[in-house]
């Protein structure tokens, strides 16, 4: 199958989000398409899957103009989409997922009698198998780690055994291991004739399994390039065009932090949550402080910061901030005016989808509106928002569910920032975003420590963590395996304290850490 957009624009109100983009699409080749949030790529591609109709141009399939006018006519046609956000279940299982999109799903089934031997599950679940080895066919999607949910809204679109496969940054919440699995996956499926679009906006995505580069600025198509063309900066310098100088991030010395006494105690956190569970999770932070939290996508990380903001029940332990407890296992859970949370899947946790920007921001201090609130004031911080971290479309009024991923999160992590905290949780808080727009998040986000915040700072980037975090400490199964100074420690260490495990099955806290106390987990 060949595909064809010629001349496709597409306007939101005053907005061109596509101004004449063209863009042939061969059979059997993997095109990456580039370029910062907001450039229009997402856009040009949900033209091409039947979300949008274009106002102006044309689509062309194996040389046949042809109206694409829903998702259904796109998949006809032998087209598929992985989108950002997922279109799962939680309540039902990984199998009962890809039962829900197969195409020749048997007539009836239970869940407990689906024989997954058989050569008709074996169909369904090839791709599990490949894509995400060990991973039970009967796990409730709740228990799933954002990685593994990803994995699968990919698996229901190979199942459906389209020929063009469209996929909406789907490396943006994998980590390393999973990535690689991926790409060499993107890679067999070109080799066996199917073409893929990448969106993204990692130059790893790129070097890894792109045949073909094609970079996208303000929605205009501004370059098309053989991979092995390309350089990462002649990439950047296109992508973000003269908006490359930008102010370094900074953050608090090591050295202002040692003589501040402690402003948040984590102590013996403890919390179950479906599969998940943390265990004994003892930490300090100093006021200024950024705490990184490393760890393999699935070992408690999204349960820890639930725990810390009061979204989860705690079994044992508690949240001490300047010596009032905001979280204590002996009462329930409850949200704080003193903490920000930019959580891990914004588009699920963070926004009402039907409600506007303005509405969405407001919700960040609702205990502190009228009862009949003075939208202008709301729309007037909004708008700030929306200016001071490009939010595009930069449109107050538009209802939040039509926002891209990336500008998403760039609208979640301004109102979180909006306000002076004494503790931020920031879980993956670039997560989706081009290297421009990570840098304001992190200039933003390391500006509030400066500012005498304490930050927890949960990332699967350790290149980031070593390069910002004051300390580093590593969550796997749930527990605390080893605290690093990113000064002393090196990659490698933190990398072994994430993925080793010990015959007698205790963490292995290494010798950088040895200074740390039982109690608190940190070295004074």
């Amino acid at each position: 199958m060949q595909i064809e957009l010629y001349n496709v624009s597409k306007r939101f109100g005053d907005i061109t989000a596509n101004d004449g983009v063209s863009l042939e699409i061969r059979k059997g080749e993997v095109i990456a398409l580039l370029g910062e949030n907001g450039a229009g790529k997402s856009t040009l591609m949900k033209m091409l899957f039947g979300l949008y109709p274009p106002d102006d141009g044309a689509i062309l399939v194996d040389g046949r103009e042809t109206s694409v006018s829903s998702p259904q006519k796109a998949m006809s046609l032998g087209i598929g989409m992985v989108f950002q956000q997922f279109n799962l279940i939680p309540a039902l299982s990984v199998l009962d997922n890809l039962l829900l999109a197969y195409p020749r799903a048997p007539f009836w089934t239970f869940r407990h009698l689906f024989d997954t031997s058989t050569s008709h599950a074996g169909q369904i679940l090839d791709y599990l198998h490949e894509l995400a080895p060990g991973l039970d066919p009967h796990t409730l999607v709740r228990d799933l780690s954002v990685g593994q949910r990803q994995l699968l809204e990919l698996i229901k679109v190979l199942n459906l055994n389209a020929q063009v496969l469209i996929l909406d940054e789907p490396t943006s919440v994998l980590p390393p291991q999973e990535a690689e699995r991926l790409w060499g996956m993107i890679r067999k499926l070109a080799e066996g004739g199917r073409s893929v679009v990448l969106i993204t906006h990692k130059m790893e995505d790129v070097m890894a399994c792109a045949d073909r580069v094609v970079v996208m600025r303000n929605g205009k198509l501004i370059n098309t390039l053989e991979r092995e063309e390309c350089t990462e900066d002649s990439l950047v310098q296109m992508m973000m065009g003269e908006r490359l100088d930008r102010e370094p991030v900074t953050t608090p010395s090591h050295d202002s932090l040692t003589a501040r006494p402690a402003k948040v105690l984590i102590r013996d956190l403890t919390a179950n949550q479906g599969l998940q569970s943390i265990r004994d999770i003892n930490l300090e932070l100093r006021p200024g402080e950024i705490l990184g939290i490393a760890g393999v996508s699935g070992n408690g990380q999204h349960l820890l910061a639930d725990a810390l903001v009061g979204l989860a029940q705690l079994s044992a332990g508690e949240v001490i901030v300047d010596g009032v407890t905001l979280q204590s296992a002996s009462r329930g859970p409850a949200s704080s005016g003193q903490v920000s949370y930019i959580p891990e899947q914004p588009a699920v946790n963070a926004v009402a989808d039907d409600l506007s920007l303005t509405v969405n921001v407001a919700l960040s201090h609702f205990r502190d509106l009228s009862f009949f609130p003075r939208w202008a004031p709301e729309k007037a911080i909004t708008e700030s928002i929306l200016d001071h971290y490009q939010v595009r479309p930069p449109n107050p009024a538009l209802k939040a569910g039509q926002l891209s991923g990336g500008n998403l999160q760039k609208l979640v992590v301004g109102r979180e920032l909006k306000d002076e905290k004494d503790l931020i949780v920031a879980a993956y808080p670039t997560m989706g975003l081009d290297a421009g727009a990570a840098h304001d998040i992190y200039q933003a986000l390391f500006r509030k420590a400066a500012e005498g915040a304490a930050i927890l700072w949960i990332s699967e980037d350790l290149d980031d963590l070593m390069e910002y975090a004051h300390r580093i400490a590593v969550l796997r199964g749930g527990e605390i395996a080893g605290i690093f100074d990113p000064r002393e420690a090196d990659r490698y260490d933190i990398g072994r304290a994430m993925t080793s495990h010990q015959t007698d099955g205790s963490p292995a806290i290494p010798d950088t850490v040895a200074a740390s106390q039982p109690r608190t987990g940190v070295s004074q």
